[in-house]
């Protein structure tokens, strides 16, 4: 029990710096959309240092745990969307709160208008970058080659429009525009970031795999 409440809290901290990155992202979206992608990684990249649990920098590991992992993605999911939804509630009755919420309600009006198949597709190259921005920085040696591939993996996500469950949850929130289509497309985003990740890292799996069956052979 003692681990669930672990994951729970540490998905909570988790939502907590997502929704940071959501919110200095719509802040300068009107502006600069690659400078808010970059400042957007800040989000992520406090993810990475202190380890807290973020449902699409894990769900890509599937294949390396019990099926009982499940359980944990599901906590650590709820404690998501939890810590972004708090942040953003909050800081929607501040004086920037009217502001951040023009913006966010442009961007979710694109993704609602948006068909099913589409958003699972983007929510599944989302799942690739994320994945790549966790793992990646863990087998990059070079220090400051951890932060570029955190940070790229991040601007390219946002850049190209991919769909990240979480920080829509951040989205939706300032727009004030949950509705069932809406909770339908996140749940979709949530199915769609997990089967990118776990895709990926199957593919580098199989990949790993043949090239030590080659070295062998050569032996």
């Amino acid at each position: 029990m003692k681990k669930y409440f672990y994951v729970l809290f540490s998905g909570l901290l988790s939502g907590i710096f997502i929704g940071i990155g959501v919110t200095v992202f719509l802040s300068t979206l009107p502006y600069n959309k690659v400078l808010g992608s970059f400042l957007f990684g800040f989000g992520l990249y406090c993810v990475i240092i202190f380890e807290s649990f973020l449902y699409t920098g894990k769900a890509g590991f599937i294949l390396d745990n019990k099926p009982k992992y499940l359980i944990d993605l599901l906590i650590g999911l709820i404690g998501n969307f939890i810590g972004v939804f708090l942040i953003c509630a909050l800081i929607l009755t501040t004086r920037y709160g009217n502001n951040l919420s023009e913006s966010a309600r442009l961007l979710v009006d694109t993704k609602l208008n948006d068909d099913p198949f589409s958003i699972f597709v983007l929510s599944i190259f989302c799942g690739f970058m994320i994945y790549l921005a966790v793992v990646g920085h863990n087998k990059c040696e070079n220090p400051f080659g951890k932060v570029i591939i955190s940070f790229l993996a991040i601007v390219i996500f946002i850049l190209c429009g991919f769909e990240h469950c979480v920080a829509n949850c951040g989205y939706f929130t300032y727009a004030g525009l949950f509705s069932l289509k809406g909770i339908g497309y996140i749940l979709l985003m949530v199915i769609g970031n997990g089967v990118g990740s776990v895709i990926l890292d199957g593919t580098i799996k199989l990949v790993l795999k043949f090239k030590e069956n080659k070295e062998q052979i050569k032996e």
